[in-house]
């Protein structure tokens, strides 16, 4: 299997995952019952929601709603989630070769990542003092790119809050991939921000809020 094939079964498989446990009436329902007053109200109007809410929508979802369907439907999944998690593990071993080639480790994925989402003020602040390491992050940041077309809620989301919950056994495991997946795919997006010279403010807080609920 080509890596390219890899990488669409992955994304495949967690979407499907993904969907299932999102879609289900009691995520839906306990999402519901968890949001604030506040925002139940503003839901029902017309207009769009302000990041805030968006926010606490997916701080419910993740913390609250995901894990609870994710153990009421554990027998039913639990294939799913060793094959998902299988490929990804697959997967992942495909991009620590290449970091071990370029003389990288996850520590440079991490904090690479955790640089692009300080914005760019940040970045050309640490690139002029720290010219060298720079380098390595932009090194880091292309081998991400393998993860530019995943999905940044799926995979993330699936290993932080449905599989600990489906296989409680494994869940150390899991929440280190966790933070592993979401650094690539964030990474990858915001070399390309990176790339073009134009930031979205938008995506940058979205996606260091989502970091936040990464630990």
């Amino acid at each position: 299997m080509s890596e390219e094939e890899l990488a669409e079964r992955v994304a495949k498989l967690f979407d499907d995952i993904y969907g299932l446990v999102s879609e289900r009436l009691e995520t839906r329902e306990t999402t519901r019952l968890r949001l604030s007053k506040g925002m139940k109200g503003r839901m029902k109007g017309r207009e769009a929601l302000p990041e805030r809410d968006i926010e606490e929508f997916l701080r419910v979802r993740m913390t609250q709603a995901l894990p609870k369907t994710a153990i009421a439907r554990s027998r039913e999944i639990s294939g799913m989630v060793d094959d998902a998690f299988g490929a990804w593990l697959e997967f992942v071993k495909s991009v620590e070769e290449k970091l071990e080639e370029a003389g990288l480790d996850w520590d440079a994925v991490f904090e690479a990542a955790d640089l692009f989402l300080k914005g760019p003020k940040a970045v050309k602040t640490f690139t002029r003092s720290n010219r060298a390491r720079f380098s390595d992050y932009l090194r880091a940041a292309s081998i991400a790119k393998t993860t530019s077309h995943f999905n940044i809620y799926s995979i993330p989301m699936c290993l932080k809050a449905i599989f600990p919950y489906v296989k409680p056994e494994k869940a150390r495991d899991y929440l280190i991939e966790a933070r592993r997946a979401f650094c690539l795919i964030a990474l990858a997006r915001l070399k390309e921000m990176y790339d073009r010279g134009e930031w979205d403010e938008l995506v940058l807080r979205r996606l260091s809020f989502m970091r936040s609920l990464m630990g």
